[in-house]
């Protein structure tokens, strides 16, 4: 018997279709699905293969190494290839499609990476993400593939905004790539390069100024190069000085406009300027107005160079134009003719506000001050500026007492009578007082008085004297005796005279001891060994050596006459 309380089993369903079969391959499915999706987006976001020639792959790793604008990876590079015959390398770079829009003609690639200039220290970002490759894309162009590389970074990129200028100078100095423009102390452009100008008198100088200090730069503004160390020599000392440590390293150039200037235009792009040697050559540029003048020297003119101050009364009036030798065959002489340019702008005329003068006239007024300053005695010379270098400056003064000698006579320029410079008339003056005791017969005068002391040296030892003191004084002693026995009153007429012939006869006995006496000293004073006699044969040598130093330091003077100030070299 059976429990009916037991119950079954339930039997297996089998159930037949593709269910099974889906839920087997959907986690292949979405894989290829999202692998699909990735290598459609890839090729949907990849741009064009191009290529980049540099000098050089330093830094460069395929697969790392990116692309990048604005800090923005446009591209990985792909390979390095190695070009034939020493052209560099090219380097393969896979570009986004982001990028296509950028790879024009215009474009310009470089290579950023840690560098230390003048300009300070460039790609620390580099030191830890590697090297990478930067892209200008200029605006405009035609579609490339094939590009060039850059040595150096640009100076500016196509997103500077800004106008550049052309500056002409007559020496580079330190001015690089890269050298800052300066306004005010502040930093508004850079140098993008140089080149030496077509007709080879100049270096041409390319300066961009950035946006909105473009606005400043008027057809009068004048540019000055403002690096390097500033050196002033005065009577107080010397004087060092640098705009900023940045211009004294790297150089600089600084501009400002005139306030006369103030008016005129701003200056179009690719406008040229002149760019002077410094501030103080810049300063001096606002007197256009220059007279030539020639002054004739007969002497040295060693220190004197082109460039050097003319000066009036201490002040500069001009400068000096050229230096040359001029020879007068037929005279046999010489000349060293000295060019000088006379800025009339810098003598301000009186004015009582009484008339207005224009410009030619004030011109014409002060010219005709200068010529009658040279009809009042107006006349040049030489003048040492500097006593630590040499260096000599043209002296002008009004020195009426001294006549005007001309020298020219072709009057094509107008002269200025010299007179001789202060160390040459010293120098003259020393020379012609050796040559007068170079003509004394010190030696001859020396041997007279050395004769004249040992001929009375041996009238004194020779008796004689002594004897005819003796003589004397047995003398006095008679007309003693004969005026006593004289009976005054029986000769009552002759008592007076006999008086004064016995205060006479006092008076020669008095005489003949006081010459005992000094022939006696005389005697003692040149008697051998002697110290009398001794230092006066002392003094007559030395005397005869002093003569021979007076001539040869006339001769060294006058050979060279700037030892007086510089020393014996």
């Amino acid at each position: 018997m059976t429990d009916d309380s037991e119950q079954k089993l339930p039997d297996a369903k089998v159930r037949r279709g593709y269910g099974s079969l889906m839920s087997i391959w959907i986690v292949p499915a979405i894989a290829l699905a999202v692998a699909a999706y990735l290598i459609f987006q890839a090729l949907s976001e990849r741009g064009t293969e191009i290529s980049i020639t540099f000098d050089n792959a330093e830094g460069m790793v395929p697969g790392k190494t990116q692309l990048k604008y604005k800090d923005v990876n446009i591209g990985t590079l792909k390979r390095v290839d190695i070009l034939d015959d020493d052209e560099g390398v090219s380097m393969v770079i896979d570009t986004t499609r982001v990028a296509d829009k950028y790879l024009t003609d215009t474009a310009r690639f470089w290579i950023v990476a840690p560098a230390i200039g003048f300009q300070g220290i460039t790609g620390l970002q580099t030191l830890l993400s590697g090297s990478f490759i930067e892209i200008d894309p200029g605006k405009g162009g035609d579609r490339e593939t094939k590009f060039k590389g850059l040595s150096t970074p640009p100076v500016i990129t196509s997103n500077d905004k800004g106008t550049e200028y052309l500056l002409s100078t007559e020496k580079l100095s330190n001015i690089n790539r890269g050298t800052p423009i300066i306004y005010k102390g502040l930093q508004v452009g850079s140098v993008l390069g140089y080149r030496l100008a077509e007709d080879k008198s100049a270096i041409d100088v390319y300066a961009f100024v950035k946006a909105p200090y473009d606005d400043l730069v008027l057809e009068g503004t004048n540019f000055w190069n403002a690096g390097g160390i500033n050196v002033s020599v005065s009577t107080s000392g010397i004087e060092l000085g640098a705009n900023s440590l940045q211009a004294l390293v790297a150089g600089a150039i600084e501009f400002a406009t005139p306030e006369i200037y103030q008016s005129t235009f701003k200056a179009e792009s690719r406008y040229q300027f002149k760019l002077y040697d410094n501030q103080q050559a810049k300063d001096d540029a606002r007197f256009t107005e220059k007279v030539v003048y020639v002054l004739y020297f007969d002497g040295s003119v060693s220190g004197l160079s082109v460039g050097a101050n003319v000066e009036f009364k201490g002040i500069k009036v001009g400068s000096v134009r050229d230096i040359s030798l001029e020879i007068d065959e037929a005279n046999q002489k010489y000349y060293i003719p000295v060019q000088i340019d006379i800025e009339p702008q810098r003598i301000k005329l009186t004015d009582d506000g009484k008339k207005i003068r224009s410009v030619l006239e004030t011109r014409e007024l002060r010219q005709k001050i200068i010529k009658d300053l040279i009809q009042r005695g107006l006349k040049a010379k030489l003048k040492n500026s500097n006593f630590l270098t040499g260096a000599l400056i043209v002296d002008l003064d009004l020195i009426p007492d001294k006549p005007a000698v001309y020298v020219s006579s072709s009057g094509r320029v107008p002269e200025i009578p010299t007179v001789p410079a202060d160390l040459e008339e010293i120098t003259s003056s020393v020379a012609q007082l050796m040559a007068k005791l170079d003509k004394l017969p010190i030696e001859r005068l020396g041997k007279s008085l050395t004769g004249t002391v040992e001929g009375l040296d041996k009238f004194i030892n020779s008796g004689e004297l002594q004897k005819t003191i003796e003589e004397y004084r047995k003398l006095a002693v008679s007309v003693r005796v004969v005026a006593q026995n004289i009976d005054t009153k029986t000769l009552p007429n002759i008592g007076k005279t006999i008086d004064d012939v016995r205060v006479a006869i006092n008076k020669i006995d008095e005489t003949l001891a006081s010459a005992e006496t000094m022939f006696s000293s005389v005697n003692g004073l040149i008697a051998d060994g002697s110290p009398f006699k001794y230092d006066l044969m002392n003094m007559l040598q030395e005397l005869s050596a002093a003569s021979r130093a007076v001539r040869s330091l006339a001769d060294f003077l006058e050979r060279n006459p700037s030892s007086l100030i510089s020393g014996k070299r």
